[in-house]
């Protein structure tokens, strides 16, 4: 068994991550530091952090975790969409199922949605109860999304470090069992390409 290179405890070799700090095995760093891929990065926000609303979320760490979680949604939408318009199966059963699927979905990111966004409020520097403005009508919605965009500070503040601040390369995601490596702009914007076409898609199916 190796021991954590975060807190010293014997990870056994059948284990991936730490199980006392959730350190991953073998990374010389700490995981924030690292500018994680987008199934790395929703694993780290939906599992490692599903609760935490400590420390600071870089612009990164918090969109694809965003990206992530509408492309599930889109997916859930589609396959819906597909069964109800080229199967058996009906078009209210189809839609149910995937009412029913959005919902159990929805209630289990609500913690992690909310502490990524705290975080990244951390990451500018505001406290993380401003995330009760996006509770506002009409304009709280907005108004989160132009503080998410909000680039980060780029050095400590009162809520710690700023995270993200190191790429994953093809070799250190082989060499220390990343997932993904950091995504590039051109990956990212095809995401958000699939997105649309998912939701056109979809739009169309259950149209017509």
């Amino acid at each position: 068994m190796l021991a954590c290179s975060k807190c010293g405890q014997r990870i056994p070799d059948s284990e991936r991550y730490c199980p006392y700090c959730r350190h991953m095995k073998n990374v010389p760093l700490p995981i924030d530091s690292y500018e994680l891929g987008f199934i790395e990065n929703f694993i780290h926000c939906a599992v490692r952090k599903y609760a935490d609303f400590e420390g600071r979320a870089s612009r990164g760490e918090y969109w694809r975790f965003i990206l992530m979680y509408l492309l599930i949604v889109s997916i859930i939408l589609f396959v819906c969409a597909f069964l109800s318009s080229f199967t058996t199966v009906s078009g209210t059963t189809g839609v149910g199922l995937g009412l029913v699927a959005l919902v159990v979905l929805s209630i289990g990111f609500v913690i992690p949605g909310i502490a990524v966004a705290v975080r990244r409020l951390h990451d500018i520097g505001w406290a993380g109860w401003f995330v009760l403005v996006g509770l506002i009508p009409f304009v709280g919605v907005p108004i989160m999304l132009i503080l998410m965009a909000l680039p980060g500070k780029s050095a400590a503040n009162r809520f710690g470090a700023p995270t993200g601040t190191t790429i994953i390369t093809k070799q250190m995601a082989h060499k220390y069992g990343f997932f993904d490596t950091t995504p590039s702009n051109v990956l990212t914007m095809s995401l958000v390409i699939s997105l649309i076409v998912l939701w056109i898609l979809v739009d169309h199916m259950l149209v017509t």
